[in-house]
């Protein structure tokens, strides 16, 4: 179980990997701040290894350099990116920026928990629902 973190906030980064620790959940969680150097990642490990790496993508909207509406609106472009579930985690509960992202196929939209028991709710939900009850596609290369 991988997921890749993409966000620039350490604390709130820091806070989703202890999430998913208090509550058991033994995934790898890649932390990622900058969205471009994770766009990259992910295709370079496409040319390299032939396979996309993470299970699901947890992404924050505001980013530098590349916000993430520009990083799902090109996962979602990408042929063999596109498969990777999306999970966009942001502060933003405004409804243009749930509408874009359903739009532009996010797999789902979280507004950012403000207290530690609510990422662990969050947590826990992510994790029963991408990792117990959905079937995952096949990593996007063997499609």
């Amino acid at each position: 179980m991988n997921i890749l973190h993409v966000e620039d906030n350490r604390a709130d980064s820091d806070l989703l990997k202890e999430a998913f620790d208090s509550i058991g959940f033994e995934a790898s969680v890649e932390v990622t701040h900058d969205a471009k150097l994770a766009l990259s990642g992910l295709e370079k490990n496409l040319e390299t290894h032939g396979a996309s790496s993470p299970d699901i993508i947890v992404l924050d909207l505001n980013l530098p350099k590349m916000d993430g509406r520009e990083m799902l609106r090109r996962l979602k472009e990408h042929p063999q990116l596109r498969r990777i579930p999306v999970v966009i985690l942001s502060t933003s509960n405004l409804e243009q920026d749930i509408s874009y992202c359903y739009d532009h196929h996010c797999n789902s939209y979280i507004v950012k928990p403000i207290r530690f028991d609510e990422y662990k709710r969050v947590a826990k939900n992510i994790q029963e629902y991408w990792f117990a009850t959905v079937a995952l596609p096949p990593y996007a290369a063997h499609s």
